[in-house]
């Protein structure tokens, strides 16, 4: 038998059992991404990340290569297990430094100490002005939108802005319909409704095997440079509104989103793999 280290951190969380659980495996050399997709689907969390340590001399200075799965795809990008990668290099892998550069499909990404919390540097998402059809409103909310758009740079989710903060906690989609966008999700995001918070925000992906991010990264890299442009500022906090949620503070830096967060360690274990 292979034996692999996995662990479970809870990431954009101040306490257990909040953000939003990511499963991190380190590897000495990569799977098979059908080995690895099956591991996601077994962690059936909504990502699951492995990282390879990487020679920086070798690799553009990049630290680590690391990659993302749901339960039922590979995904290009994803902010919480990002998060969750960090923290178990810096505290389970003996990693030196306070900067880790990662290697991935969205380019290099950074991660950096800040006191407690980890800083993650993510490219920033456009979006564009997009008519959303009205079966995928009317499977999120009765309530009418005040603007609809989407992704541009991945052409796959929809955006929708609403007035009212209480209409994206209170929403309860119809998984079942928006399970059949092909590989789209429905991010759905409103001004903040309390003190320090500029932004609520929740993410529906069932297509991709995730009925609600708990707390999403890349979410936050698509709505924060919406929030920040309305509200006439560079800082934005954000909280994700699902039911373990989280606070995500974002601060846009031209064409890149710094993401800062809190993480903890829920579980360490080993994977047992056939030879």
């Amino acid at each position: 038998m292979t034996t692999l280290p996995i662990y479970q951190i809870d990431a954009f969380a101040d306490r257990m059992f909040a953000g939003n659980p990511a499963a991190v495996v380190p590897l000495d050399s990569w799977l098979s991404d059908a080995v690895m997709q099956n591991i996601a689907l077994e962690n059936n969390l909504s990502e699951t990340a492995f990282v390879v340590k990487l020679d920086p001399s070798k690799n553009d200075g990049a630290d680590f290569h690391i990659r993302w799965f749901t339960p039922t795809v590979e995904v290009p990008l994803c902010g919480h297990a990002t998060l969750a990668s960090a923290f178990v290099i810096f505290n389970m892998l003996g990693f030196g430094g306070d900067l880790i550069r990662l290697q991935s499909a969205s380019g290099i990404l950074t991660a950096r100490r800040d006191g407690d919390a980890i800083v993650l540097n993510f490219p920033r998402q456009s979006i564009a002005p997009d008519d959303v059809p009205a079966h995928v409103l009317a499977a999120i909310s009765n309530a009418r939108p005040t603007r609809t758009f989407r992704v541009a740079s991945r052409d796959t989710d929809f955006v929708v802005v609403y007035d009212d903060a209480s209409v994206v906690r209170n929403m309860t989609p119809d998984m079942s319909a928006l399970g059949k966008l092909a590989k789209r999700g429905v991010i759905v995001t409103a001004p903040g409704d309390q003190p320090g918070i500029d932004m609520v925000s929740r993410y529906f992906l069932p297509a991709l095997g995730i009925d609600e991010d708990p707390v999403t990264g890349y979410m936050h890299c698509v709505v924060s440079p919406y929030w920040a442009e309305r509200n006439g500022k560079s800082n934005v906090v954000g909280y994700q509104a699902s039911k373990r949620g989280g606070i995500v503070d974002c601060t846009i830096d031209g064409d890149r989103v710094h993401l800062k967060g809190n993480a903890l360690l829920y579980l360490k274990g080993e994977i047992y793999l056939p030879d």
